[in-house]
């Protein structure tokens, strides 16, 4: 793989997991380090689950249970429009959620959170936010949000302004599909914060709210 940089992550793993629970298509590239040293691998997904590896001289399983345990690298994605595989490979298991060899997602990620935020009728577009009894209000989140640019270019424009990296993990889920309630249970964060942040994203020109 020719040497083509990329938007920078700390984990790869969070890079995965993010593919992952997107149900993302197409393959991932990544790299690391500099020539002579440079080492670099691929990941294949089809519907958000892993049917192909490569790194190096290494594939398959073997190249996974390597590139799962890099830290800082780059990576690019490219979306395809159809699957290329027509499966899993025989020695890759799907998804986090039936290979005991991939880390598991946060709790947090896959539990609903106290109230249970489910939608409800209201005379407004947006659905009602349980409270708890005694707790303090919860503010209504804003429309469901939407990309006003490419996946790569969003994520360079986070880079500039050098945003924490929650910021790219809450950018990576936004489909347009997700909803307002979805985005809230999937990072795990307050809705409150979810709010804060999705206006940070849209005063940056990469996401509108509807």
């Amino acid at each position: 793989m020719a040497s083509r940089r990329g938007i920078a992550t700390d984990q790869l793993m969070n890079v995965i997991q993010v593919l992952q629970l997107g149900r993302k298509t197409g393959q991932l590239s990544i790299e690391r380090g500099e020539e002579p040293q440079r080492e670099w691998g691929e990941i294949t997904f089809s519907q958000g689950h892993i049917t192909s590896a490569q790194s190096g001289q290494l594939e398959g399983q073997t190249a996974l249970d390597w590139l799962k345990t890099w830290g800082p690298c780059r990576f690019i994605f490219v979306n395809t429009n159809t699957d290329k595989g027509t499966g899993p490979m025989a020695n890759i298991q799907m998804s986090p959620a039936t290979n005991p060899s991939l880390p598991a997602v946060r709790p947090s990620i896959t539990q609903p959170l106290p109230g249970d935020f489910r939608q409800r009728p209201t005379t407004g577009s947006m659905p009602a936010i349980p409270v708890t009894p005694g707790a303090p209000s919860i503010p209504v989140g804003p429309g469901d949000p939407r990309r006003t640019c490419s996946a790569e270019e969003g994520m360079r424009r986070l880079a500039r302004a050098n945003l924490p990296r929650h910021y790219r993990h809450l950018y990576l889920l936004i489909d347009g599909n997700r909803s307002f309630i979805e985005l809230v249970r999937l990072t795990g964060r307050p809705p409150g914060e979810v709010q804060q942040l999705l206006h940070d994203l849209e005063r940056i020109g990469i996401i509108y709210l509807s």
